[in-house]
């Protein structure tokens, strides 16, 4: 179901997807990260991929993206890096999404404990 929804926001994903991805690919990118997080006193996060079989997976990539945004701006000004970078309306829909499918998240847990019987 939760999937189904977001499908709605796919090309704001899509871009968000391609962040993560050229981090994670390349080191150098990574690195400045690392090092522009640090100089904006943020905690060194690593970015998040999303598996498609575990929903949740795309909220925690939400959430971690979230959390490094002024760091991950910076960083692809730097760099120069020719990704799409999300537009602040795209910024504020994810944060959005975050609200809405949080407690989604909270019952998933719920659920997936080993004490739910």
């Amino acid at each position: 179901m939760v999937r189904d929804a977001l499908k709605v926001m796919k090309t704001t994903l899509d871009k968000v997807k391609g962040m993560v991805e050229f981090f994670h690919k390349s080191t150098r990118a990574t690195e400045k990260l690392k090092s522009t997080q640090h100089q904006m006193d943020m905690p060194e996060l690593r970015l998040k991929q999303d598996c498609v079989t575990r929903w949740n997976s795309t909220l925690y990539m939400l959430k971690r993206v979230l959390e490094s945004k002024d760091a991950i701006i910076s960083t692809l000004a730097l760099i120069n890096a020719h990704i799409d970078a999300l537009d602040q309306e795209e910024w504020e829909a994810l944060q959005e999404t975050c609200t809405v499918l949080e407690p989604f998240e909270q019952v998933t847990v719920e659920i997936s404990s080993e004490r739910y019987i």
